[in-house]
């Protein structure tokens, strides 16, 4: 006994980590990363419930055993075990413990996961498989692809399996590779469920164990084989919520997984349910809760099943049913829900079960709420219910699409509906109920009703009026949607236009883009150098005419005062800058020239009714955009607008004095019109030294005749400035 204590802890101090407890050895418990115990019991709850099901031991798999805690441990409770991991150190333990244990049934093997899953595991050769917080290594090395189709492979072999996973927030090397939510990977199961979650001795965050099954179902402490499974709650669902939701039926018990969605809409809808279901409303037909629940990617709830068919199957079937009996207990049903201040935003077909005791039942538990949200309001929301009465009515389905008609009256019902539905467009629609709907069925065979014509013309253009409304938002949310849609494809088809049509043209065009930005930035560059220098000349000069002027004036003899004024500057400086110019007029000749290359080509002309659609779709869509464009244009042309508005309010007087009552009433207005003014001026003034650059020769005798203009000369734009900031101030 001594000698086998020792060699098991011989073996134990080889392990590069001592993951789990040893199996019958509490010597070693201090050591173990993890304990291991509350995983355990999950686990042996679900071996037992299979095993009794099944009336027999299960074959179970391990997958990555460490140092067999589990596979021992099942083993013990009957299991036939065989247990892989690719540490040698690992299996080395486990073979000796299964030696000191030879009673259980139970084999330990060196291998990869990968390869025992493609190659040596047969379809229905286990019941049962394991895989602890393994499958994060193979995600890691091969990528979360390579993990789904090895799940897809396992779940065709295998029925039921338990799974922990590692998250894509745990502070560990592994983490960026794995998916948000690790029930990707066994989404390939019909049933998967998450049972809690258990810390690691690695960092905070723990990580979720899943169950999942082909065959059965598992919550809390509740199981059941699935008897049907669907993805649609009903046959004209088209996948609404998109592809997240499950619905399992297990003998008297329906069972809802809902994973979360963009909107949340799914975790509320299951939430809203639960709620409804814990109420008790004297007279309404419903189910009873049995479970509910949340995790961060999922919601859940088992409630008991109602024995019956959907309405909508009734229909689509041709079944025989009496609408009337359908359509009166259907009003007894919403008129409680009413007397209770509740309402079922969602009557439809498929939320109408025919029970096999004859009754009627409102199904969709999460629809009902104490707002009217089905047709904007209450009238609308009786409207919905009218067009659901006449489907009942004629037993057909209207085409699915616009959800209400245009307009509907009492004569567009069987003859049999006529008189009662006369009595209720005989009511104002202000009146409208459940409640007095249901009367006016209960009541119609003893009354005489005579519909007034202003009843009907109200109804037909309130019915009218609420279909419009309730039309357009669809179709501008749809029409939004689909364009956005159209905008991608216009944008995907110019590109292959490009490359298709374009060839050579197309990288001749892109290199003379590139060379049209280079020449740009070097010409801008050029003419920013020219400026300031012909500017620092144009100082120059100034300084020397002032200096010259004035020693005229002192001296009687100035001969020399009338020479050309760009004489003073050496002949050097002139060749200089009169080369600068020649070379700038030749870039800007030769980046012209480059530029209409690049308009002719043919990708230009093939792309441009496709340029001109995505920029007008654009600006149609995106109104803020289309605003800042017009407020551009309004702003290149405002410098043109003040002087054809100033001449415009000088010459008329009395309008110049409303104008200054009207901006004095409104000083926030006035300050904007007096800033803007400043910054029409400042570009104007900007625009006018860049016209003086075009004007290298500055003669002396204008300058003479005319000294104001060279010195202190204000200009056109400085007398706009001072007339309009005399009206602002």
């Amino acid at each position: 006994m001594i000698k086998q204590e020792q060699s098991i802890t011989a073996l134990v101090e080889k392990l590069p980590e001592v993951y789990q407890p040893i199996f019958k050895h509490p010597e070693f418990t201090a050591q173990a990363s993890r304990s291991c115990l509350d995983r355990l019991e999950r686990i042996s709850s679900v071996y037992n419930y299979i095993s009794e099901e099944k009336g027999r031991p299960l074959k179970v798999l391990d997958l990555g055993c460490a140092q067999g805690f589990f596979s021992l441990n099942l083993a013990e409770l009957g299991a036939i075990v065989t247990a892989i991991d690719y540490s040698q150190p690992n299996i080395d333990v486990c073979n000796k413990l299964a030696s000191e244990n030879n009673n259980l049934k139970v084999e330990f093997f060196l291998g990869s996961i990968e390869t025992v899953i493609n190659e040596r595991v047969m379809e229905g050769e286990f019941d049962l498989v394991l895989g602890l917080s393994v499958f994060h290594h193979l995600v890691y090395e091969h990528g979360a692809d390579f993990v789904f189709d090895l799940f897809q492979q396992l779940s065709s072999k295998v029925e039921t399996g338990i799974f922990e996973f590692a998250l894509n927030t745990e502070p560990l090397y592994w983490a960026e590779s794995q998916p948000k939510d690790p029930r990707e990977l066994i989404e390939c199961y019909s049933f998967s469920h998450y049972l809690s979650m258990y810390g690691t001795h690695l960092s905070s965050v723990e990580r979720p164990l899943f169950f999942a099954s082909n065959k059965y179902w598992h919550i809390e402490d509740m199981y059941g084989v699935i008897e049907a499974y669907m993805q649609r709650s009903h046959q004209l669902d088209n996948f609404y919520h998109g592809n997240n939701r499950r619905y399992f039926f297990s003998e008297n018990k329906t069972i809802k997984i809902f994973l979360d969605n963009e909107s949340g809409t799914n975790h509320k809808e299951i939430l809203n349910e639960s709620l409804f279901l814990q109420k008790e409303i004297k007279g309404f037909r419903t189910a009873k809760l049995i479970s509910y629940g949340n995790f961060e990617h999922e919601s859940w709830m088992v409630r008991t099943t109602i024995p019956g068919k959907l309405l909508l199957d009734v229909i689509i079937n041709n079944e025989n049913y009496d609408d009337e009996k359908i359509i009166s207990d259907l009003l007894e049903q919403v008129t409680i829900l009413e007397k209770n201040g509740l309402y079922h935003n969602d009557l439809r077909p498929w939320n109408i079960l025919i029970g096999d005791d004859g009754l009627v039942y409102i199904i969709d538990y999460g629809s009902i709420s104490s707002q009217v949200l089905d047709g904007d309001d209450l009238y609308g929301q009786l409207l919905s219910f009218f067009v659901l009465i006449k489907e009942i009515a004629q037993h057909r389905i209207r085409e699915q699409g616009s959800q209400r008609p245009p307009f509907i009256s009492p004569y567009d019902f069987p003859e049999k509906y006529q008189k009662c539905l006369s009595l209720i467009w005989a009511m104002p629609s202000q009146k409208w109920s459940f409640q007095s709907v249901e009367e006016a069925f209960n009541n119609s065979s003893d009354m005489q009703v005579d519909v007034p014509v202003s009843a009907m013309l109200e109804s037909h253009l309130s019915t009218t009026v609420n279909f419009l409304s309730w039309q357009f938002t669809q179709l501008q949310s749809d029409f939004s949607a689909k364009f956005e849609q159209l905008n991608q494809k216009i944008e995907e088809n110019n590109r292959l236009l490009i490359e298709n049509f374009s060839g050579i043209s197309d990288v001749k065009s892109d290199k003379m883009e590139k060379c049209y930005q280079e020449h740009f930035l070097e010409v801008k560059e050029k003419v920013e150098n020219l400026s300031s220098k012909i500017h620092g000349l144009n100082e120059e000069n100034k300084a020397q005419f002032l200096t010259m002027h004035n020693a005229r004036v002192n001296d009687a003899g100035h001969n020399g005062v009338s020479q050309d004024f760009s004489s003073h500057s050496s002949d050097s400086e002139k060749e200089i800058l009169s080369n600068e110019v020649n070379e700038l007029r030749q870039a800007a000749l030769h980046l012209r020239k480059e530029l209409d290359a690049v308009y002719d080509c043919n990708s230009w002309k093939i792309t441009y009714p496709l340029r001109i659609v995505s920029k007008s779709a654009k600006s149609l869509f995106k109104p803020r955009t289309l605003a800042s464009r017009i407020k551009a244009a309004l702003k290149k042309k405002s410098s043109q607008l003040v002087p054809i508005v100033k001449r415009f309010v000088e010459n008329r007087p009395l309008l110049k004095q409303r104008a200054m009552r009207f901006l004095n009433r409104h000083p926030g207005l006035k300050y904007k019109l007096k800033k803007r003014i400043s910054v029409v001026n400042i570009n104007m003034d900007s625009v006018s030294t860049f016209n003086k650059v075009n004007e290298p020769e500055i003669h002396i005798e204008h300058m003479e005749h005319n000294q104001s203009y060279s010195i202190k000369n204000p200009g056109v734009n400085e007398k706009q400035k001072s007339v309009l900031e005399s009206w602002l101030n």
